[in-house]
């Protein structure tokens, strides 16, 4: 596979002339304004496949999905959210819960996550070319780790949030300092429980004050975990491409 990551929690995944998009997003300015001011502009050729984890807006991008799904293309979504996705006009593929599918060189399969605001999220296996990732969407911590540890003893990457995020976002969401993504100690502790040769993190880069705080020295906090539980972390800026081990490689 060839990894490629985008803005915020953006990945583009390719396999044999086939592309997948997950949480690909152009344009944040909605809702909470939530995301990068400059988002790094990933439209360059249609791909075959569109997944979201969920329909926060900094995950979600209707007219981008739009302009770049192919139109033979599939948008693929959580059984949980396909009547609002269908209400967009879009006619979703909606794979349950930890149901593997095969669409073209990918197998996809929607794994359980948990939204720090009680919304609806998944996160996604991806496997291809005899390689494995995870894309965890801006989950927070949940006691499944361990399951998934279990089931799939080896991701050659997980992308995973690491903001650690406190939100006041009223009258929607009302304060409170309990973090609503993954730490960066339970971003560290989740890539060990789900055996992964590293840790791409996602997520990150975005805070304004009374609204949406990153987690204080989150970089930081990240390099002593990780050697702690000797995990490897790779930082990828948007836009570059996202080495996976060289063992791992396939031509």
């Amino acid at each position: 596979m060839k990894l490629q990551r985008l803005s915020w929690a953006g990945l583009k995944v390719e396999s044999n002339g086939q592309t997948l998009i997950i949480d690909a997003v152009q344009n944040y300015q909605r809702g909470s304004n939530i995301g990068p001011e400059n988002p790094f502009r990933f439209v360059e050729t249609p791909v075959d496949l569109a997944l979201i984890t969920h329909l926060h807006s900094d995950h979600y991008d209707p007219e981008a999905i739009r302009t770049v799904l192919k139109p033979e293309g599939r948008f693929i979504v959580s059984e949980q959210i396909a009547a609002e996705v269908t209400k967009d006009g879009f006619a979703p593929l909606t794979p349950a819960l930890n149901t593997p599918q095969q669409i073209g060189n990918f197998t996809i399969t929607a794994v359980f996550a948990m939204d720090g605001i009680g919304d609806k999220q998944v996160s996604w296996v991806i496997e291809a070319d005899g390689q494995r990732i995870l894309h965890g969407g801006d989950t927070m911590w949940h006691n499944q780790f361990w399951q998934l540890g279990k089931t799939w003893p080896h991701f050659d990457a997980v992308f995973l949030p690491v903001n650690g995020a406190v939100v006041s976002i009223a009258p929607r969401v009302e304060p409170s300092p309990v973090p609503i993504t993954l730490t960066p100690i339970q971003a560290i502790t989740a890539t060990r429980l789900l055996h992964a040769d590293v840790l791409v993190p996602i997520h990150y880069g975005f805070h304004k004050e009374g609204m949406y705080h990153q987690f204080a020295q989150m970089e930081e906090e990240l390099t002593v975990h990780a050697e702690t539980q000797n995990v490897k972390v790779q930082w990828v800026e948007p836009g570059n491409e996202v080495p996976l081990p060289v063992a791992a490689q396939q031509a």
